[in-house]
This record gives structure tokens, sequence and C-alpha cells, in this order.
């Protein structure tokens, strides 16, 4: 009886330091959730080279990633010891956004929020995309088309681009 009370016991000594340590990180549910949209930044295969950068879900993460750190650590006191880890993360960002976008104003402004174009995207109908040969690995080469939506900061459209992406999605195996 003696181990199970041990067990029990450290059992919930870490779920408390795990409950913990959630909290220090926060609702990683909203975090996951930041990382998931891509209605407002470019993915990979929609990017069409430098011009880009700053609009990618690339650049938006990197941000978010140093401004995770700045905000929670830096700012607040907790972890002071942290500066070289924002620093090289606001590196990594500068790179992955490009030269000319303003990294450390977005690390650092308390209230920053991602100002990317409204990223639309349009797939053929399933009907079509069922009627590509799949390539010897499997996969249907889609071409779709992709809509960016520029708004100043009343709201009002200030500026739309269209052009289309590729991306190669598995071949239904359902018979």
């Amino acid at each position: 009886m003696r181990p199970f009370v041990s067990g029990f016991i450290l059992f919930i000594i870490l779920a408390w330091h795990t409950f913990s340590y959630a909290q220090i990180l926060g609702n990683t549910d909203s975090m996951d959730a930041v990382y998931r949209d891509e209605s407002h930044c470019l993915v990979a295969r929609e990017i069409r080279g430098e011009k880009d950068k700053p609009i990618s879900c690339f650049c938006r993460d990197a941000i978010i990633d140093a401004r995770y750190v700045y905000q929670n650590y830096l700012l607040s006191g907790k972890d002071r010891k942290l500066n070289g880890t924002f620093l090289r993360l606001w590196d990594q960002a500068k790179q992955i956004c490009g030269k000319q976008y303003d990294v450390l104003e977005a690390a650092e402004t308390k209230d920053w929020q991602w100002n990317g174009p409204q990223v639309t995207r349009e797939y053929p109908p399933e009907s079509e995309i069922n009627q590509i040969q799949p390539d010897s690995k499997g996969f249907r080469t889609v071409e779709y088309k992709v809509r960016l939506t520029y708004r100043d900061s009343a709201g009002q459209v200030i500026k739309v681009e269209n052009f289309t992406a590729v991306e190669e999605l598995p071949a239904n195996t359902k018979k």
C-alpha cells in the first residue's frame, strides 16, 4: 500500500507542476489558433519571392516567437537572462521577414497585431481535382487561385492582388 501512496503523491506533484507550467505559458489553445490561422499570411507554396516575405506565415510566426519571449519574460522581469534568446529570435525574424520589415517594433509594441492582407484561397471543385491523374508518387498537382485583399486602418479595401499557386494533394484512396 505504501508504494501506491508514494506513487499517488508523486502523480499529484507532477500534475501540479504541469498545470503551473501551462499557466505560465498562457492559453495554449489560443497560441495553437494563432499558428494554425493562415487567413492573413502566405504559406510556402504561395510565396512568389522577396516581396512576399513580410506577409508570409513564416514571418508572422517568427515575430510571434520573439514577441512571446519579450512580452512574457523580459518585459515582465520573469527571466531577464533570456535576452540572448530574444536577440536570436529577433535576428531570425529579421532574416525571415526581410530587411524592410521593422521586426523590433513588432516584437516590442504592446498592442501589436499582425497586419497582413486577407488571404482567400479558391480551389477547384472536388470532382475536377479527382479527374487529375496522380503522379508516380500518388499526388495530384492542383492549381488554385489566391486573392490578397489589403485594407487600411478604417477597413476600406486599398488594393487587391490575384495570382495562382500549385499544391500537391494526395490521391484519394477511397473506392
